[in-house]
């Protein structure tokens, strides 16, 4: 019998101390593989494989697109790529953001628990708002094991908050009592029969790989009045456990507050771009009334009136910019 050997850990703000404490109370002869999304910036190399392997037995790295999977090992996503799960190897691919991260812990979560079902254990750590939470409901639904950190535990209590309501979960621990939970799960025989899973699942999970197109979005749900915030696509509104979720044709998604985050960085954007446009057109026309200035005053006094009066634009513009408005 297989035991629960394929372990997905989620961390986000306050993660790198959360998972230096458990990888130190691993043990050097564990028979699962680890793998572990930590939101990162998309520049520069990861130094994490590097922290973790100095703090616990177990050596940790970023794999490869293709790697094999081997047990006793912990593999990190590496920057701006999303790592995915397949029967005996891993994908490291630079698929659409989700949750408005890349690397992102739901693609991770969603095609273990599609590969592996019920021998996976998903583990979601400290962080902000809900990366996780569809990721997690996922491993259930496949009959695998869910954790979330204890909320008194987690520096940042949000995402495992979001994660257990939305989703029955196993075990509810400070990360002290994970390590020797998943040791133990490591050395029993699942128990769980496998399921059959839905099959919006594997749609997502070609959604990250960048295997599917426009076709087919009424399957994963229904179309919503909302655009994506990256590409400015229609957006799908899908309903798979009790988190209401957004996914455009080109594979970006959102949870709502995800989604909401989005929305306030375009308008900050387009705020920007229009502050950019009305200054630029008021040194426009003040650059006309020192031309007329000299031959024709009248015009030149009109071309200062218009960019008086913009001035007022721009005061406006940058009060929203700079307040709470948005």
């Amino acid at each position: 019998m297989p035991s629960h050997d394929i372990v997905v850990v989620g961390a986000s703000a306050g993660g790198i101390e959360a998972l230096q404490n458990l990888v130190s109370l691993l043990p050097a002869d564990l028979p699962a593989a680890i793998f572990i999304v930590q939101h990162t910036t998309s520049d520069g190399t990861s130094r994490l494989p590097d922290i973790l392997s100095r703090r616990g037995p177990l050596r940790a790295s970023i794999p490869l697109d293709g790697e094999e999977i081997h047990p006793g090992r912990i593999y990190v996503a590496p920057n701006d790529r999303h790592l995915l799960l397949e029967p005996g190897h891993m994908r490291v691919v630079r698929g659409p953001r989700e949750n408005r991260h890349r690397p992102a812990i739901d693609p991770l979560f969603r095609s273990a628990a599609w590969a592996y079902g019920p021998r996976v254990v998903g583990v979601v750590l400290t962080g902000y708002l809900d990366d996780g939470t569809a990721g997690l409901w996922a491993i259930k639904t496949c009959g695998g094991v869910t954790v979330v950190q204890s909320s008194d535990d987690a520096q940042h209590a949000e995402m495992p908050e979001s994660a257990a309501a939305a989703t029955p979960v196993d075990y509810t621990l400070p990360v002290a009592e994970v390590a020797p939970l998943l040791e133990r799960l490591a050395r029993e025989p699942v128990r769980t029969e496998a399921t059959s899973p839905p099959e919006s699942i594997k749609s997502e999970i070609e959604f990250a790989k960048m295997d599917r197109d426009i076709t087919e979005m009424a399957k994963l749900g229904t179309l919503s009045s909302f655009t994506c915030p990256a590409c400015r696509g229609a957006l799908w509104e899908l309903q798979d456990s009790d988190v209401l979720r957004y996914r455009c044709h080109t594979g970006h998604a959102y949870t709502q507050d995800s989604l909401l985050g989005g929305q306030t960085v375009s308008i900050e954007e387009a705020l920007y771009t229009a502050l950019r446009a009305v200054e630029e057109k008021i040194a426009v026309l003040r650059r006309l009334r020192d031309r007329h200035a000299g031959r024709a005053n009248k015009l030149g006094q009109e071309y200062e009136k218009r960019a008086s009066e913009l001035e007022q634009t721009t005061e406006r513009l940058r009060s929203m910019l700079t307040g709470a408005v948005i």
